[in-house]
């Protein structure tokens, strides 16, 4: 039997990512004005110049996206960068999933005095009633990921022993 599911989650705006861009226009303004008075035919050109880097550089790294793709025992995740470029970042396979549970979830306990590399691909909404989930990966990685109950449940059909909402 295959299974197919996609769901997609906006990474919350951090205080971080709004100062990158709000300094980042004060300083396009503030150069374009500077240059203004001092080479009034070259304004335009630097500030067209600094406009294009913000928006192709700076912009599509504070506004991200996650893609949660699960297809044929595989969960795929994708950035998407200012809702234009796509990056597939991890494809992880179900049989070296060691547990998928909410990551308040006392299960988790067990896994808490290993040295876990973590990988966040989820919105950073603390507000959100409900808490990420974590994925225990070939013993090693800790992965959390913004799942909805359907999609985990889709992933617990297969993997029963592994996967649990509690």
């Amino acid at each position: 039997m295959e299974s197919y599911m996609e769901y997609m989650v906006k990474k919350r705006s951090t205080p971080k990512d709004l100062a990158i861009r709000y300094g980042c226009v004060a300083l396009i303004v503030l150069v374009t004005v500077a240059a203004f008075l001092f080479y009034p035919y070259l304004a335009l050109l630097i500030g067209i110049g600094l406009g294009c880097l913000y928006r192709y550089l700076i912009y599509p790294m504070t506004d991200l996206e996650y893609e949660y793709l699960y297809c044929d025992k595989q969960i795929t995740v994708s950035r998407i960068m200012a809702k234009e470029k796509r990056k597939d970042l991890e494809v992880f396979d179900l049989d070296k999933v060691e547990l998928l549970a909410p990551s308040n979830s006392y299960r988790l306990g067990d896994f808490k005095n290993r040295q876990l590399k973590l990988s966040e691909y989820w919105s950073q909404d603390k507000e959100k009633e409900e808490p990420p989930y974590a994925m225990i990966y070939e013993g090693g990685r800790k992965i959390l990921l913004d799942l909805p109950k359907d999609f985990v449940k889709i992933i617990q059909n297969n993997a029963p022993r592994k996967v649990f909402f509690d």
